[in-house]
């Protein structure tokens, strides 16, 4: 499972968003990055329906 914390404990900011870096076929690889900065906040990840 995925672990569960505080944004404001990796970033100072309390602002996040889901980003596509990549979409090919059914397959879209996402990174969780901090909109004020645009610091990753966790690796990219790819989620295929």
């Amino acid at each position: 499972m995925m672990e569960k914390y505080s944004i404001t404990v990796i970033c100072p900011h309390d602002i996040a968003e889901i980003r596509v870096i990549e979409s090919v076929a059914t397959c879209e690889t996402t990174v969780l990055v901090c909109t004020e900065c645009g610091e990753e906040l966790e690796k990219p990840k790819t989620d295929c329906t």
